[in-house]
């Protein structure tokens, strides 16, 4: 789906025209979810040797949520895009989730070739004994990250035709540069997923949202990519609709309308059973220290206790649930994260008057524990916290505007009153800078 790029979270999108040469941007995104099929259906995969895993069965994701592929370099496994993807001497992006269960030798991610022997006529991207690789056969570059067996990774190869320089991240951190690097000049060729026709070989593992278009994205973005779980900007026509690069639309809502939003739409919780519910982050809850950011613009009618912000371990609202944000019963915000019953870090935050638009932002780290930033602004920290409650390593349901019943906790048990907007998730703590670029949007 198009997205609307933000300040802090440019996402691309499938038809614009940005590049110096004025070329149309093209892009492909294989989320296989069932299918190998291209989600603007235009680039869609083959499958050789593959059978796709079915929703109900066990499939291994990074978010826990939806479907991803299998790969075996054994069994000469990959996906072909017939229809050809002109990569030719100008700028791309590919980027990946990806679960590698070999990296001796080389385990290829994607290629296309017009001659094995030409050089800067195959390109090939892969992991090769262990460390990212990206070649134009005789014009290349080789990772220093070492990546291991059994990891989920975001893997990020760019090349930009402006400045000739090719360059590898790894989970969003810049992993190697080269300049001076001539341009892949192949003119026709299938493009393959998890095989190479140069090298001869394949790939192991599990490959998720894959990505690739003809520009070359900043560092920004790529960190974006890697690090933001979900986006929700509750636009009209599909207010339920990840915008972020991942896709992971909403799983659960009732009772929700569309209202006037502070960016355009957002959703107005009609009812006290009114609730937006998302699925499946164990990059947050497995293990228990890892950092995470939400964010929200917030509309209340009603500052009498209320939760903003709910986690939990099934969708029911229990199994080591926590009420992140809300009011307490006078009105004031509260930030809380649950260790045990005698221990919740907390950090207060100002009274808040009805009927205006507030932004809040709750980011946790071990460092700095729980941080609450009302309008831009911390509202302080509640120090170094080792861990926090989770589910048990499960998914995580993040639950908006609905109290569960919960009770042993500083916000009062109500649900929320009022509208939401622009809702952001992000699996490390983002700095005040990048917050108050959020709440300045």
């Amino acid at each position: 789906m198009e997205t609307t790029p933000k300040p802090l979270v440019k996402n691309g999108s499938s038809t614009t025209t940005t590049t110096a040469l004025t070329l149309s941007v093209i892009s492909a995104y294989w989320s296989f979810d069932g299918n190998a099929n291209d989600m603007y259906g235009v680039y869609n995969g083959i499958l050789n040797g593959i059978t796709l895993p079915v929703y109900g069965t066990a499939a291994n994701t990074y978010f826990d949520s939806g479907l991803s592929i299998s790969c075996s370099s054994v069994s000469q496994q990959y996906i072909a895009i017939t229809n050809y993807f002109n990569l030719a001497n100008q700028s791309f992006t590919f980027e990946a989730w990806i679960y590698p269960t070999s990296v001796s030798g080389d385990n290829v991610l994607m290629s296309q070739c017009t001659c094995t022997y030409c050089p800067s006529q195959c390109l090939i991207l892969l992991i090769r004994n262990g460390r990212a690789y990206m070649g134009f056969n005789s014009n290349d570059l080789l990772g220093t990250t070492l990546i291991t067996t059994s990891a989920w990774y975001h893997i990020a190869f760019v090349y930009n035709y402006q400045t000739l320089q090719q360059i590898i991240y790894i989970d969003g951190v810049q992993d190697n540069l080269r300049s001076n690097a001539q341009p892949y000049q192949g003119y026709n060729g299938t493009l393959y997923l998890a095989r190479s026709v140069l090298t001869g070989t394949y790939y192991s593992g599990w490959l998720d949202n894959v990505a690739l278009t003809t520009r070359a994205k900043i560092a920004t973005e790529i960190f974006n990519d890697a690090t933001q779980i979900f986006y929700f900007s509750f636009d009209q026509p599909s207010p339920y609709y990840d915008n972020g690069p991942n896709r992971l639309n909403s799983t659960n809502q009732q009772n929700l309308v569309s209202a006037i939003g502070h960016i355009n739409q957002s959703i107005r919780f009609s009812a006290s059973s009114a609730y937006f519910q998302m699925f499946a982050f164990t990059s947050i809850g497995s293990p228990n220290t890892k950092p995470f950011t939400f964010a929200v613009w917030i509309n209340p009618t009603s500052v009498n206790g209320g939760i903003i912000i709910h986690w939990s371990g099934s969708s029911a609202g229990n199994n080591n649930q926590q009420e992140l944000l809300g009011f307490t019963y006078s009105g004031q915000i509260v930030a809380q994260l649950y260790q045990s019953s005698s221990v919740i870090p907390v950090v207060s935050g100002p009274f808040v008057t009805v009927n205006t638009w507030n932004h809040l932002a709750y980011t946790f780290s071990t460092t700095n524990g729980v941080t609450l930033y009302v309008n831009g602004v911390s509202q302080g920290t509640s120090g170094a916290v080792s861990y926090y409650s989770n589910a048990g390593g499960a998914g995580i349901y993040i639950t908006l505007g609905y109290s569960f019943g919960y009770s042993n906790n500083y916000i009062g048990n109500y649900p929320f009153q009022g509208t939401m907007d622009e809702f952001y998730a992000y699996r490390r703590e983002l700095s005040s800078l990048e917050i108050a670029i959020l709440a300045n949007t």
